[in-house]
């Protein structure tokens, strides 16, 4: 029985190594790529940012949608800007909400959705990123009535629904 308590325990220590070393890679490429960037070595940011992004690393998916939302650090490119900043945003992360509510907003790698550019307002202020309250209020002065409280209904459950989580693993 003492072997078996043994293997049980190698079994259960070799899940956990497996499952945690894909995110210690993640947050040790994307402390490496926020250093180069900070160091304005820009290639090796990206490098960086896209192999810890792709990872599920929620900042790096952000600046990486930076990245490319500005253009100055490579060629600016919506779409993609568009699809890290939802990654990110996704997991919860305020100013990418914001980013995708702005996105919604303008057309910038997506198409025009002033109802969803609202729902995005909504969940980026509840995280947290106070600017969004003044884009959330004015998109409102476009809107009808109705469309204010579906995305109201759809934000408050979507915050019931993952804030918790996202909390959670904190």
């Amino acid at each position: 029985m003492n072997s078996f308590i043994k293997f049980t325990k190698l079994i259960i220590v070799t899940i956990f190594v497996g499952l945690l070393v894909p995110i210690t890679f993640a947050n040790a490429g994307y402390e490496e790529a926020k250093k180069a960037l900070d160091e304005r070595r820009f290639e090796e940011a990206f490098a960086g940012f896209t192999e810890a992004a792709e990872e599920g690393h929620m900042l790096a998916q952000y600046y990486l949608g930076v990245m490319y939302a500005t253009g100055r650090t490579l060629p600016r490119d919506d779409v993609n800007a568009y699809k890290w900043f939802m990654k990110a945003a996704l997991q919860g992360h305020p100013i990418s909400q914001g980013n995708i509510g702005t996105m919604k907003l303008n057309a910038r790698g997506t198409e025009y959705d002033l109802p969803g550019s609202y729902f995005w307002f909504i969940l980026a202020e509840d995280g947290g990123f106070e600017k969004a309250r003044k884009f959330m209020w004015r998109v409102t002065n476009y809107m009808n009535r109705e469309d204010i409280n579906t995305m109201q209904a759809k934000a408050e459950e979507w915050i019931r629904e993952n804030r918790g989580e996202i909390n959670n693993e904190s």
